[in-house]
């Protein structure tokens, strides 16, 4: 008599390769979304660099701008507000809730001591991601955020202005400087009758060319990545090799 035989899988076999295909995916998807992420981050970059950039420019072209003095309060940041649309004023950080969901802090009474200042926000990580927080002393002059999230920073402690950007806003991750967090300075040029817009860590910058605790993949600093908007802008991998 002919035997015959069944087209059909075992249940062994269809358990075999469902296990099979979870391994593939459990090594594939992981790097697949980090790719995907980091795209997204370098897309949100540029963005943020032109509605930056374009905001300088209009400021530049307004005669009834504040002058800028530095360790003043002055509050330059309240002259680049209207340049943006959406906007939601943070004020002085100093004021702003320990548990805020969208400005950056600077009072963290992790210590239980009421009102104790100390210039840190647990909700974001260096660029190592090797720290518990940021310091956030070069971002509390003053910080707004916009509509779509992106938190704009300033901070008048030097002999210019730094202006830092969460490009994808406190409630969006990785939540960490040099990665979805950059700082530039506001430096005077005839040329650009005003303000020119210079990533941090560029020529002419007050951290020019520090990177070994600015922009280092093991640096504990905690404001390791004040100077990687340089990077992000003239290395072309940038954001492929995010740690």
């Amino acid at each position: 008599m002919k035997k015959e035989y069944s087209n059909g899988f075992t249940l062994a076999e269809v358990l075999i390769t469902l296990g099979i295909i979870g391994v593939v995916a459990a090594i594939t998807i992981p790097g697949l979304m980090t790719k995907l992420n980091n795209i997204k981050l370098k897309s949100q970059f540029k963005e943020a660099y032109s509605l930056l950039a374009q905001a300088v420019r209009m400021y530049n072209e307004d005669c009834e701008r504040i002058e800028y003095i530095a360790n003043s309060n002055n509050y330059i940041y309240k002259s680049f507000m209207k340049y943006f649309t959406g906007v939601t004023d943070c004020g002085d950080t100093g004021g702003v809730a320990d548990d805020s969901k969208f400005c950056i802090v600077r009072q963290s009474n992790v210590d239980d001591t009421p009102n104790t200042v100390t210039n840190k926000d647990y909700d974001y990580s260096n660029y190592a991601k090797n720290a518990e927080f940021i310091t956030t002393n070069y971002l509390d002059d003053g910080q707004f955020f916009l509509n779509n999230g992106m938190l704009i920073m300033f901070d008048h402690n030097h002999a210019n202005p730094f202006i830092s950007i969460d490009i994808n806003g406190k409630l969006h991750k990785p939540n960490a400087w040099g990665h979805d967090v950059f700082t530039f300075e506001l430096i005077m040029s005839d040329k650009e009758g005003g303000y020119e817009l210079v990533p941090m860590g560029a020529p002419r910058t007050v951290y020019a060319n520090k990177y070994d605790s600015y922009c280092s993949e093991t640096s504990t600093n905690t404001m390791n990545g004040l100077t990687c908007a340089y990077k992000a802008m003239t290395v072309g991998d940038y954001f492929k090799t995010l740690p």
